[in-house]
């Protein structure tokens, strides 16, 4: 281990020897593991998260395997067609004899492009067709009227992560690396090299255009400021080019009364983007977008090139397996059909009912520490504990599988289909899906997490908590560990959630999931004041080679500290509680390994804190931790009783 120190007012490690918990908690629990940990090469990081995700694909990977071999039946309709796109996905072979000719048909449109106009005039046909344009459209929820859905509007997405990445040192080498694989790519479908090489230079020129007005990631992670409702005629005033509002009347068949722009500087500019002058740029960069993002679909050779920018991002050394991007396709294309085979298969009823127990436990303690909490007023309190109790709670899986699944079919080789028409044809039918709900009610039984996925959640327009199956794994959550052990682990996650309710953004939500302000002025200065501390605690701390941004991380860490408090109080009631054991495991789940390239790229855009100060600074917040491990001033892990920061 190098000398590193990743704890507020921590000890670094001493390299080759194992940190005291006194001085680094994270370290002393993760030592052996982080030493013998070898990060696999097709993947940026290893760690908790990474290794039950492995587990997880492993076992559906087999249940495909087992289903080809006629040894495992279909439970439905929708998961045979998801077998039908597997054996397209496995099949390289075919690929091969196609080589680029399914890509050559698709990008025609972009090449015939003359004029500005042109595209102006088949914009809703790009858009249905999911082809990359300067800007979004889709439909969801209304922040401010949750029943009812609404159009928003989007700046586009750059070509590095984020726009704070074009100031770094390695942004010259990033996109260096993006050009030579959209070279390589264009190359392949034809182009000759100093023609590829003018089409990269002409994308570079209209990406970096974008850079200036749109948002940084911290902005973006700030909800309010992103809901600005505008009317029809106000969106058609944005552009001389394109005609916006005839585009989203056709899209949605209707002339809403508002569109939700979630960047207006963006849009304010767009003319200045996107205009005459920059249209061969624009062009351009439509053209290697669409290349970039599905040459994976064609020969082996040409998905491992398209690859090769994502792996210089994240740190990977090479591209996955044939079998796992069949796999991974799959998963992608048909989320919670897989989702509801695998909940099915693998999440006991007992799991389920003990994790709800859990989770319920966990409101009624937040309940208790919401009605003696000291800075509240009585009015927002009983605001704050008439949302906790309106919390929906999902756990392991869907009842349903999501309707717009079964209008997917999938066209077999043998009657002429590929992996890439079949591809494009479940886009297009997804994207008219979405267009098609803005008439229909929002579902707030729909999940936003399928059951196979290593996560949880919490729904701030749908006020609802998901803990998906594949999180109710060891180290979280084992029926036969300790209460101890899994209060540090998934009840600390479930605290997490809940404690989203109440973070800088859910705090404009209301029981409903509407954006609205329930918060007297008093009560809300104070809320303001205690999240600056934690803003002040996280920002400015040192991490792979760069320094945290207290802001961006702000609302997971407000998470993380409510859903500790909670934990905490929960263990303390039961038998045998054991702190050494809950911190042990607290510190367990956020082990991580990972390239210092990924680490890079979760410090600018990621809204968590990196993993090992989550396992060590929410502790220093805690007495029970000082206790735990007897820890006095003069210890790494001490940080002052006036340092510590509790909110929730």
């Amino acid at each position: 281990m190098k000398n590193v120190q990743f704890v507020l007012g921590g000890a670094p490690t001493t390299e080759g020897c194992r940190a005291s918990v006194k001085d680094n908690l994270y370290m002393h629990v993760n030592y052996d593991w982080l030493n013998k940990t070898k990060v696999p090469a097709d993947k940026p990081a290893a760690g908790s998260f990474q290794d039950m995700d492995e587990a997880v694909h492993k076992k559906l990977m087999d249940d495909f395997d087992r289903y080809h071999q006629g040894k495992l039946s279909a439970p439905n309709p929708m998961f045979a067609e998801a077998m039908k796109f597997h054996q397209l996905a496995l099949d390289f072979k075919q690929r091969e004899q196609e080589g680029v000719a399914p890509l050559l048909a698709f990008i025609k449109p972009i090449q015939k492009l003359a004029l500005l106009t042109d595209l102006d005039h088949q914009l809703t046909s790009w858009i249905q067709n999911g082809l990359p344009l300067p800007f979004m459209i889709d439909v969801e929820p209304d922040w401010k009227n949750t029943a009812q859905n609404a159009v928003f509007m989007y700046a586009p997405d750059l070509i590095l992560p984020d726009k704070t990445y074009y100031e770094k040192p390695e942004s010259d080498e990033l996109l260096h690396v993006w050009a030579e694989m959209s070279t390589q790519l264009l190359q392949a479908v034809g182009y000759p090299k100093d023609q590829a090489t003018k089409i990269v230079n002409q994308a570079l020129a209209f990406d970096k255009s974008l850079v200036p007005h749109v948002l940084p990631a911290d902005e973006l992670a700030d909800y309010p400021k992103q809901y600005n409702p505008r009317t029809l005629k106000e969106v058609k005033n944005y552009s001389q080019s394109f005609n916006f509002a005839s585009t989203i009347s056709e899209l949605i068949d209707d002339h809403p009364e508002k569109v939700i722009v979630t960047q207006p500087t963006f849009f304010e500019h767009f003319d200045q983007i996107v205009n005459d002058a920059t249209f061969k740029n624009l062009k351009s960069w439509i053209l290697t977008r669409t290349i970039n993002s599905l040459a994976k679909l064609l020969t082996d050779d040409l998905r491992q090139t398209a690859d090769q920018f994502h792996q210089k991002l994240a740190g990977t050394q090479k591209a996955v397996s044939q079998r796992k991007f069949a796999y991974q396709i799959v998963d992608d294309t048909f989320t919670y059909v897989i989702g509801d085979f695998y909940g099915k298969k693998y999440f006991g009823e007992k799991a389920k009912a003990d994790a709800t127990k859990m989770i319920q436990q966990m409101i009624q303690i937040y309940k208790h520490r919401l009605e003696k909490n000291d800075w509240l007023g009585d009015q927002t309190r009983a605001k704050a504990i008439t949302k906790l109790d309106h919390i929906a709670i999902k756990v392991g899986f869907p009842e349903k599988i999501k309707p717009v699944y079964s209008k997917m079919k999938i066209i077999p080789a043998e009657d002429g289909g590929t992996l890439f028409s079949n591809y494009l044809n479940i886009k297009r039918i997804k994207i008219t899906d979405n267009f098609e709900s803005f008439h229909r009610p929002v579902d707030r039984t729909e999940w936003d997490m399928p059951s196979q996925l290593v996560n949880a959640c919490y729904d701030p327009s749908r006020n609802d908590i998901t803990f998906p199956a594949a999180i109710l794994e060891k180290p979280f959550y084992d029926l036969h560990q300790s209460h101890s052990k899994n209060f540090g682990g998934i009840g600390c996650v479930m605290g997490h959630e809940i404690s989203h309710a109440f973070d800088n953004n859910g705090a404009h939500f209301d029981e409903y999931g509407n954006m609205t302000n329930w918060w007297t002025k008093e009560d809300f200065a104070h809320f303001e004041k205690l999240t600056r501390e934690m803003i002040n605690e996280f920002d400015g701390i040192p991490f792979a080679g760069g320094k945290v941004n207290g802001k961006l991380v702000v609302s997971e860490n407000i998470a993380d500290n409510g859903g500790m408090s909670c934990a905490l109080e929960a263990l303390k009631q039961s038998e045998n509680a054991n702190l050494r054991e809950f911190f042990t495991n607290w510190a367990t789940i956020w082990r991580m390994k990972a390239s210092q390239a990924y680490e890079k790229m979760l410090l600018a855009t990621d809204v968590h804190a990196p993993e090992m100060l989550r396992g060590n600074v929410q502790p220093q917040n805690f007495d029970d931790f000082y206790q735990a491990f007897d820890i006095h001033q003069g210890d790494g892990m001490w940080l002052a009783p006036d340092k510590r920061v509790q909110i929730w």
